[in-house]
């Protein structure tokens, strides 16, 4: 169970941490360099309107951290938590992708975000393999 917990802790603050990270003056000056050569019509309602959106993501994000920050308590009744971050890691992934091939991401984004998602999806593999060689032992013994 402490893969599983370290898991959740990690995943949460990781998720908070996205939401200040797209906390709309932080993001705002960040997406000249995410997607350099863009015109992205600063100062206009169309760009608060594109903040706001992706600060709804950050607030989903953060929603899924504390959730998986307080199931850490009791990893193994909320190991149901796993599917859901990894579902998430994988529409951001595809997401990443689009980004990357049609929508003008700069490559080391893309690249270093895909990274992170990869990192996590791995990191949920090897909890649950960690879950599984537990309960299997205890259920043996």
């Amino acid at each position: 169970m402490k893969v599983l917990r370290i898991f959740l802790v990690a995943v949460g603050v990781w998720y908070l941490c996205n939401l200040l990270l797209l906390w709309p003056p932080v993001y705002g000056g960040a997406l000249p360099l995410i997607y350099p050569g863009i015109v992205l019509g600063q100062g206009t309602p169309s760009f608060g309107l594109l903040l706001d959106a992706w600060l709804i993501v950050g607030l989903q994000l953060a929603a899924i951290g504390l959730v998986a920050l307080w199931g850490a308590r009791d990893p193994l009744r909320y190991r149901a938590l796993v599917p859901v971050i990894v579902l998430t890691e994988l529409v951001g992934s595809a997401w990443d992708i689009y980004s990357i091939v049609w929508s003008g991401e700069a490559l080391w984004v893309g690249l270093t975000t895909l990274a992170a998602h990869a990192v996590i999806v791995a990191g949920a593999w090897f909890a649950v393999s960690a879950v599984e060689r537990e309960t299997a032992g205890s259920v043996k013994a």
